[in-house]
């Protein structure tokens, strides 16, 4: 559902193309990455010994799966009149 939503924000022709792109490809890259931060977070309720890493690398993809969603959108937002 957000990649069709951001494919129809530009339907005005408001924003340049490059920053359109910009906003489809981050947005799909930030989902990707929140999206893969589950298999760590899985995989720490049944590897105990490897817990606190995993835990840690979910925490990191999903943050940073969710920084770059929102600097795409800020970005996108920022340069639209």
């Amino acid at each position: 559902m957000a990649l069709m939503v951001d494919l129809m924000a530009n339907d005005s022709g408001a924003a340049p193309q490059g920053k359109h792109l910009m906003l489809i490809f981050g947005v799909l890259g930030g989902q990707v990455l929140c999206s893969s931060a589950g298999i760590p977070a899985g995989l720490a309720f049944y590897w105990r010994g490897k817990r606190n890493r995993l835990l840690g690398i979910f925490a990191a993809l999903f943050v940073v799966g969710a920084l770059l969603q929102g600097g795409v959108f800020y970005s996108f937002f920022s340069s639209v009149p």
